[in-house]
This record gives structure tokens, C-alpha cells and sequence, in this order.
């Protein structure tokens, strides 16, 4: 595993996915997303990838941080949280996300789950 910090989140990086992490409080939009996903992407090397996020707050992110173009070597999300609320933001968020989309209580289920699309 390789650990990378940026202004905005934490990213644990493993062979075919990332477990991603937000610091602070902020509100997720598109320029932050792009700054996410090109540490992401750059990481690694145009290979196509899963992102788990691992929600331990509850937070927004807007549907434009959602945009087609940058998430086009991202083969799905998983959701972790034990938060009633950010499921409830997951699935509006599922509805922005044209691959596979999942949500789980445990990081362990969705790192099984990542690993399934090697």
C-alpha cells in the first residue's frame, strides 16, 4: 500500500483500487474532484480502477463532480459508512455514476468487492 495526502484527502492506493478519505470540512465540487482523481489517474498510469470512499462524516458533493469525462477509467464506487445520512447521499449520488455503484458498512466488504473486478 502507498499513502498519498493532498490538500483534501487521504488515498491508500493497493493494486487495482484506492481507499480515499476526506480532511476537513468542505463541500466536494468538480475542481476538487478533478484534483482527486488526477493524483488518482496519474497513480495508476491510465489502468482502470475502483475508488472506495471511506465516509466517517457526512458530507456533499455536487453532481458535477460526477462528470463522464473524468471518470472514465473509474470501473466503480464503493461507499463505507456507518452514517444513516450519507447512504441516503450515496444514492443520490449513484444516480450521477454510470458504472457500478455500492455502498457497505464495512471497509473489509468493500475491498473484497474492489477486488473482484481485477
Amino acid at each position: 500500500m502507498i499513502t498519498k495526502l493532498t490538500k483534501h484527502y487521504k488515498m491508500d492506493f493497493y493494486d487495482t483500487y484506492v481507499i480515499i478519505e476526506r480532511l476537513g470540512e468542505i463541500e466536494v465540487d468538480s475542481k476538487i474532484a478533478k484534483e482527486t482523481l488526477k493524483t488518482i489517474i496519474d497513480h495508476f498510469k491510465g489502468k482502470e480502477f475502483v475508488i472506495i470512499s471511506n465516509r466517517k462524516q457526512n458530507y456533499s458533493l455536487n453532481a458535477e463532480s460526477y462528470s463522464p469525462s473524468l471518470f472514465k477509467k473509474v470501473k466503480g464506487i464503493a461507499i463505507v459508512s456507518d452514517i444513516p445520512d450519507v447512504k441516503a447521499q450515496a444514492i443520490l449520488e449513484q444516480m450521477n455514476f454510470k458504472n457500478s455503484f455500492a455502498f457497505f458498512d464495512k471497509m473489509e466488504n468493500a475491498q473484497n468487492w474492489a477486488e473482484s473486478f481485477s
